[in-house]
């Protein structure tokens, strides 16, 4: 994954958490646990889309995912 998408995430995470007034490792740990959710989900679609994040790991970090929404939402913007 591209390291300038990566810091861009890993600032939006900062973000997050100082609008939320708590810290990166709990909005992280927030955003792990939704997407473990969806990964384990046993709705197939919900599965299906968690599992075609691309990831360095067999799980997206928070900053992958974030990345990954980011360029879904920018692809579909610029149609």
């Amino acid at each position: 994954m591209d390291e300038r998408k990566i810091d861009s995430a890993k600032r939006a995470i900062e973000q997050i958490a100082i609008k939320n007034h708590t810290s990166v490792d709990e909005v992280r740990l927030q955003m792990k646990v939704a997407m473990i959710n969806g990964l384990v989900s046993e709705d197939l679609k919900t599965k299906a889309y968690w599992q075609s994040i691309p990831c360095e790991g067999d799980i997206p970090t928070p900053e992958e995912f974030i990345a990954y929404v980011a360029d879904n939402v920018r692809h579909r913007h610029n149609k």
